[in-house]
């Protein structure tokens, strides 16, 4: 099969198409058909040496955590998942024709859902815009201000606030109002503008995906004794 390998710490002079050899799964594993996958900050951050102290690595390695692929063989032990199927999931090694992963870190693409799209939701959801309200844990009529609500992991972070039945207010840049209004937030804040930040209501909680000076000027609204959290 063909796999992008890393070398070395750099830039993308370090990647190399080519050959590898097909991956074979074990019992409770299962074969994929890469069909799409994505690139996340995560990658090029190890990509560039910036977690090597924490994240070594042993060259070359295959990189890549997102799919969406069709499954083509099972080990022996799997039960739930079958040839054929189409699925998606958080996994390691994806920038490649065939990967093999645990059969259960795998879920069924729903209809209507391409490739594409189910290839760029297994990490922003599972592992950082939903945590992110996990740890603030927002009660129902509580408001929650997400800031860079129209990101991957903004926008998962104001659905998984609106499914535990707070009020969320969507914070995005001036050009990003108009097409924000498809989170179905309960407002939108353009928190460029230091007018707008001063209009917001006083918040139960601040998910904040941008950090930097903006949270600054954010935790005056914040209740006192209420949660923040940063991605």
């Amino acid at each position: 099969m063909k796999a992008v390998r890393m070398y070395g710490y750099g830039e993308i002079d370090q990647l190399r198409y080519e050959d590898v050899p097909d991956p074979k799964p074990g019992p409770d594993e299962v074969l994929i058909k890469v069909r799409a996958t994505s690139v996340n900050p995560i990658d090029w951050k190890i990509r560039r040496g910036d977690l090597k102290d924490v994240m070594p690595l042993r060259f070359p390695v295959i990189l890549g955590r997102d799919v969406a692929g069709e499954v083509v063989e099972t080990g022996t032990n799997v039960t739930t998942l079958k040839p054929g199927q189409r699925v998606m999931g958080l996994v390691n090694q994806s920038y490649a024709e065939l990967l093999t992963a645990a059969s259960d870190v795998f879920t069924l693409i729903p209809a209507g859902l391409d490739d594409k799209q189910a290839a760029a939701l297994p990490l922003v959801t599972t592992t950082t815009g939903a945590e992110l309200i996990d740890r603030i844990s927002p009660g129902p009529g509580d408001t929650i201000l997400v800031t860079g609500a129209f990101g991957n992991v903004g926008r998962t972070a104001v659905y998984a606030a609106k499914q535990r039945g707070a009020r969320v207010i969507a914070g995005v840049l001036s050009v990003q109002k108009d097409d924000s209004r498809s989170l179905g937030a309960d407002q939108i804040v353009a928190t460029d503008s230091d007018d707008e930040i001063a209009s917001l209501p006083t918040l139960n909680a601040i998910a904040d995906t941008v950090g930097g000076r903006l949270i600054g000027k954010l935790i005056p609204k914040l209740a006192p004794g209420e949660p923040s959290a940063r991605f």
